[in-house]
């Protein structure tokens, strides 16, 4: 990726094949489909990756994200849902770099289902190329976690992606000091919690939290894990050590529960409000500030409009039963 030297800039997190509401949150924003692709006279988005898998409409959310990107009007690092569908589809000495469970597949059926075979390995030779995090000195993106010792480690190796097969070998191994780089900027860390659970998306008892690593300090373990039960008040085994650059840090992944967007400080925006689970598709619109502003953020609005009308519906139901 070019350096970006705009200032004028549209964040937008993770979206899950819901290519309506990007739409309508792309033209909320200033963006015209003209040429055959969005684009705004003065702005170009960022987006925070995870275009796939989930949705409803993935093939034409491809569309319109690569058709921005290619065409100079957006930019975007990669999520790990691109990512795993990558070693998904790489096959190694007979065996594919991720496993083809039950649970990866259903994982990823709706972009199985949404591609042809053809489009599909062309999507996926795209995906290779898309960065894993970007810095240009005013503001910092990657899809999950923001490692600065990972970032390093790549920058001296002269790699930011996926196009070097022994690279994305060795991420899939998890023995391997890639795989915990990788794991850690595109998945987040996490921490296990031995016998106290919750129940995924899926139904599944897991004891494994995602950490709120941009946090600081030594934390009851129910604010600093996402699904903790909150009437534990145990103190989390280790402090958090929060963001450590002094520069705005926007990313994705946490499928954040709030009925508005919220930054996570004056400097941290978690951009992913869970659009695929019903929630919202938001865009923080940055002007080059150095301290976020909450009031900066905006939403498509079509979910938000189709839940009240579901609600009046259920009411005239209720009413005329």
């Amino acid at each position: 990726m070019n350096k970006i030297s705009s200032s004028n800039l549209d964040f937008i997190g993770d979206i899950h094949g819901h290519a309506d509401e990007l739409m309508e949150l792309l033209e909320k924003l200033g963006y015209s489909n003209s040429g055959g692709f969005y684009q705004h006279p003065s702005r170009k988005v960022f987006f925070c990756g995870d275009f796939i898998d989930r949705g409803p409409k993935v093939k034409e959310a491809l569309q319109i994200v690569k058709g921005m990107i290619v065409n100079d009007s957006a930019y975007t690092v990669i999520g790990n849902h691109e990512y795993n569908a990558i070693c998904y589809h790489t096959i190694v000495d007979g065996k594919p770099l991720r496993g083809h469970s039950h649970e990866n597949a259903k994982q990823h059926r709706y972009t199985l289902e949404a591609l042809a075979h053809d489009e599909l390995q062309e999507y996926i030779s795209w995906f290779k190329t898309l960065p894993i995090y970007h810095d240009n000195g005013n503001f910092k993106i990657v899809h999950a976690q923001w490692e600065q010792e990972y970032v390093d480690q790549l920058q001296a190796k002269a790699i930011n992606d996926f196009s070097d097969e022994r690279f994305l070998i060795e991420s899939a191994n998890k023995s391997a000091a890639e795989y915990k780089l990788v794991d850690c900027l595109l998945k987040g860390r996490e921490i296990q919690r031995p016998g106290i659970y919750f129940r995924d998306k899926g139904g599944k008892k897991r004891n494994v939290y995602r950490i709120k690593w941009w946090k600081q300090g030594k934390l009851l373990s129910k604010d600093a894990l996402f699904e903790f039960p909150q009437d534990n008040d145990e103190v989390m085994p280790f402090e958090l050590m929060g963001i450590e650059q002094s520069v705005p840090l926007f990313f994705g992944h946490y499928c954040l529960k709030d009925e508005k967007p919220v930054l996570q400080s004056n400097i941290a925006c978690c951009l992913d409000f869970c659009v695929a689970k019903n929630g919202l598709l938001a865009a923080y619109r940055w002007d080059g500030e150095q301290e976020l502003v909450p009031g900066k953020f905006l939403q498509a609005d079509s979910r938000e409009k189709q839940m009240s009308l579901t609600a009046q519906e259920d009411g005239a139901s209720i009413l005329t039963a």
